[in-house]
């Protein structure tokens, strides 16, 4: 089974919410499954923020079950699986130059990271867009917008993070996935 198919099917298992066809269509309409993670840091690859997406769920959900956290396997899904849709549009290939092993220079193609919709903060663009599409709870919402940590001097995440656990544990679980020897 591949990454899309994969996503799709834990998607299907786990959220009934209102609106989550129409999510899973308007994803599919865009790069989402088709998209890096990241110009360089992880899964900087084709594909890679579905396999990101795909990773981000797998440790959430062993750290819920670890901390006990009382949640829903449809909570945890849409937290996991959505945290980073405000990436979708955001990469396009541009060519670069290096040396080669023979000292040559050549092309290869990378990613640059240029959003077409910029809307001011990473996990808030992640939970505007979802809801356009499915309510969120309180507790997604919080762990979702706040996923990225404290970023950029914003303190007051650490409040959000001491309020809810589920949403520290997203964020632990997507610095985790980030990280080949921890994951």
């Amino acid at each position: 089974m591949n990454s899309t198919e994969e996503f799709e099917r834990i998607v299907s298992k786990h959220i009934k919410r209102a609106g989550i066809t129409h999510l899973m269509e308007w994803l599919a309409s865009t790069d989402f499954y088709t998209a890096p993670a990241s110009t360089k840091y992880h899964e900087c690859f084709e594909g890679g923020l579905v396999l990101h997406s795909l990773n981000v769920y797998a440790q959430f959900k062993k750290l819920c079950k670890f901390y006990e956290i009382e949640t829903t396997p449809e909570s945890i899904a849409i937290a996991s699986l959505f945290h980073d849709i405000c990436k979708i549009g955001c990469y396009k290939t541009e060519m670069r130059w290096r040396k080669n092993a023979n000292n040559q220079w050549e092309q290869y193609p990378t990613y640059k990271f240029e959003e077409d919709y910029a809307f001011g903060g990473h996990g808030s663009k992640s939970v505007y867009l979802l809801q356009n599409f499915i309510q969120l709870t309180p507790e997604e919402a919080t762990a979702i917008n706040c996923h990225m940590g404290v970023e950029n001097g914003k303190w007051e995440v650490c409040d959000a993070f001491r309020r809810s656990p589920f949403a520290f544990l997203l964020h632990t679980a997507d610095m985790i996935s980030t990280i080949p020897d921890l994951a």
